[in-house]
């Protein structure tokens, strides 16, 4: 069985319009990649639709240590954030290549 290492797996879910402002703090809090992925849904914040767009959400995905994974949630828990529909929340995940995530 391959060796693999366990690194963690950040899951934010906010508004399309924060997206390209949140990629690039996450950038500066040093994440190498991610991914991101149109999403809807319906949470604590009342769910609308972007006539422009067609979606509301966007949900990025980054594999990175745990220390700039806490760092991207406490980022994304900033009181400038309190009225808008953001949420981070973490998972687990074992990768084979760790170097292929991470800086």
């Amino acid at each position: 069985m391959a060796t693999t290492t366990e690194l963690t797996k950040v899951i934010v879910i906010t508004e399309t319009h924060f997206e390209q402002d949140l990629l690039n703090a996450f950038r500066e809090l040093g994440i190498k990649g991610f991914t991101c992925m149109n999403c809807w849904g319906q949470g604590h914040h009342q769910v609308y639709d972007e006539p422009f767009i067609g979606h509301s959400q966007t949900r990025i995905e980054i594999i990175t240590t745990e220390a700039i994974a806490e760092s991207i949630v406490d980022y994304c828990r900033q009181p400038r954030f309190e009225s808008y529909a953001i949420s981070a929340y973490l998972e687990s995940v074992r990768v084979r290549d760790p170097n292929k995530f991470i800086a």
